[in-house]
């Protein structure tokens, strides 16, 4: 009885462990994925208000990763409120090598840069200089190797941010491809959010909570290799015309 039960347990954690996507590491990997480009139309309550794009190219020897973001909440047809993002972000060996990063917050600007040296990753923000070892994930998301981190780097702030990471099941998530399914992580510690992978490690959707008590959702435009075929988009309600998702 007693084997049965450690057998049934090792297979458990072998079949959960197995379900954790891999990390991407070369731009052959990234591309069987997504492509060249991921797109997300960025909703605030259920309106769209902006668009988050990253953008993956051949580095020497490595990954070159640019991420932006902008969104614009407008009220009697006036902009109250207008956010800003954009990061550039070279991999090598499916480690961070460096990131620069700016954030216009309502035009609030932070400005963050990182390098690596010697197996360290110093980071340079508003707060000053910290570091870490290489190997930590920058919060653009794309990359499921984040899956059972501890640490990940604020790419708004420039902090080491300590994070945990749970999976709540998985969950079908409506996108430009058709019904994706994917698991569905909640962040918590110094982040707080929510985001789906599905079981090849692809980012497809983001949710979290706006300053304001709104609720901000990330959903796919385009965020899967050519190579793949796309399922039957009847019925899904997602906005694939216009170019409206976003913050961590």
């Amino acid at each position: 009885m007693r084997r049965a039960v450690l057998v049934a347990i090792a297979s458990a954690m072998s079949s959960a462990f197995s379900a954790v996507p891999a990390a991407a590491v070369s731009i052959g990997d990234v591309r069987a994925l997504y492509g060249d480009r991921m797109e997300f139309g960025v909703y605030r309550n259920g309106s769209p208000v902006g668009q988050h794009y990253v953008q993956f190219e051949a580095a020497d020897e490595g990954l070159r990763v640019t991420t932006s973001t902008s969104l614009a909440v407008s009220a009697l047809f006036i902009t109250v409120y207008r956010f800003d993002y954009e990061s550039d972000a070279v991999w090598r060996d499916g480690a961070l090598m460096s990131l620069t990063a700016r954030t216009n917050d309502a035009g609030s600007v932070i400005e963050i840069d990182a390098e690596a040296n010697n197996g360290v990753l110093f980071v340079r923000g508003p707060n000053g200089t910290d570091q870490t070892p290489v190997g930590i994930y920058p919060t653009n998301h794309w990359n499921a190797g984040v899956i059972g981190a501890t640490q990940v780097l604020d790419t708004f702030t420039g902090r080491i941010a300590g994070v945990e990471l749970a999976p709540l099941g998985v969950e079908q998530v409506e996108t430009a491809h058709g019904t994706i399914d994917a698991t569905r992580y909640q962040y918590s510690g110094a982040i707080d959010n929510e985001v789906w992978y599905d079981d090849q490690g692809r980012w497809v959707k983001m949710q979290f909570r706006g300053t304001d008590g709104s609720t901000i959702e990330l959903r796919c435009r385009a965020c899967k290799g050519v190579d793949v075929a796309d399922a039957d988009v009847a019925g899904a309600d997602v906005d694939t015309a216009s170019r409206p998702g976003v913050r961590k």
